[in-house]
């Protein structure tokens, strides 16, 4: 009982404070006229304050950090019949060089994105910051470990995933409330496989970002009246990619070792709009950092869908495959290739529909 008070707690807590916060941030914007301006590709058509990202990062700044240090503070005020929520409150002293490095990551990535927001940034200086904002994670011992045979290895392993998964998320900022939508359904899931990992403040973790992430789609939900900027889209998808890394997918008593796979597939929508898009661009010759009307977003608004409905439906099929994915935990190696090979023909669908998009487009 105290798990689900807790769980429950911190995302709805999250949720008031993640929308509290995006207000706040939208009303500053208006002050220093900070705004993203229609031009180009763009498709809003006034000018929308582009600040959301700090709504999202001060939230989780607050929430994380508050957590991490004032939790122990409080075991004195937790009643006896709560237990072992006491227990594991003291115990968030040991696990503060993690959440510092997490923090100072997080931070410096933010810092990036929004230098990037108010002065385009080149993509080789992008890239080499996006790779320092992994360095703390590794400091404190924060990698990719499973099956690999050295730790410099996990460390390079660290580094491109999260890097891929930063780039992944920010690609997919395209789109009132996207990114949003599916860094929420996807910080949902992880808290549900940290859950069954054994893990106890993982979910909560998971799940008030996934909370900061609803407050913040209050305002950012077509039509959008604030948002995210390059600042708000690679502080989510680092985050979540830290979040995929502190997850328990693996065992040794478990039936096979394909659980492994499960942050592939939980990731597997974003990671798969990416590499698609980048596919076309390296074929047809164009830059593969300038954006484009390639995703698979704008492939279902060909195809006649409005932006909600494709938000929702990209939603949907992020956490249906995400939520299959979990099944693998449980499964022997016959029964978990089975699953695996539908999970693949989910993402067969997922290319049928960017096929008859570009086919209807054209």
């Amino acid at each position: 009982m105290s798990k689900l008070i807790l769980y429950v707690f911190s995302f709805m807590g999250a949720v008031v404070l993640g929308a509290l916060l995006t207000s706040l941030a939208r009303a500053l914007a208006y002050r220093l006229k900070f705004y993203d301006r229609p031009a180009g590709r763009k498709n809003h058509a006034k000018p929308t304050p582009l600040t959301g990202g700090w709504g999202v990062f001060a939230s989780f700044l607050l929430f994380a950090g508050a957590g991490g240090l004032l939790g122990p503070f409080f075991v004195r005020f937790i009643p006896e019949s709560l237990e072992p929520l006491p227990h594991y409150l003291e115990n968030l002293r040991g696990v503060r060089k993690e959440l510092f490095a997490i923090l100072l990551g997080a931070s410096w990535i933010f810092v990036i994105g929004l230098i990037d927001d108010v002065r385009p940034l080149g993509p080789k200086f992008k890239l080499f910051a996006q790779v320092l904002a992994v360095v703390p994670l590794i400091a404190a011992g924060i990698s990719i470990r499973v099956f690999l045979p050295w730790p410099w290895l996990g460390w390079i392993v660290t580094i491109i995933w999260s890097v891929v998964l930063m780039n992944s998320f920010n690609f997919m900022d395209n789109m009132d409330g996207l990114t949003a939508t599916v860094g929420a359904v996807i910080a949902a899931v992880l808290a549900i496989a940290a859950g069954l990992g054994g893990q106890f403040w993982m979910p909560a973790l998971f799940l008030a970002f996934a909370g900061i992430l609803v407050g913040f789609l209050l305002f950012n939900f077509n039509p959008a009246s604030i948002f995210l900027g390059d600042s708000g889209a690679l502080t989510i998808g680092y985050l979540l990619a830290v979040f995929s890394i502190l997850t328990t997918y693996y065992e040794s008593d478990l039936p096979s070792g394909l659980p492994v796979l499960i942050p592939l597939a939980v990731m597997g929508v974003p990671l798969f709009d990416t590499a698609s898009v980048l596919w076309i661009r390296w074929r047809n010759g164009t830059p593969l950092m300038v954006g484009d009307h390639n995703h698979f977003s704008h492939r279902l608004r060909a195809l006649g869908f409005s932006v909600r409905q494709t938000v929702v439906t990209i939603g949907l099929l992020t956490g249906a495959i995400g939520l299959l994915s979990l099944a693998l935990r449980y499964l022997d190696r016959i029964e978990a290739l089975l699953h695996l090979s539908g999970i693949v023909m989910l993402f067969a669908v997922i290319g049928a529909l960017e096929f008859f998009g570009r086919r209807r487009k054209e």
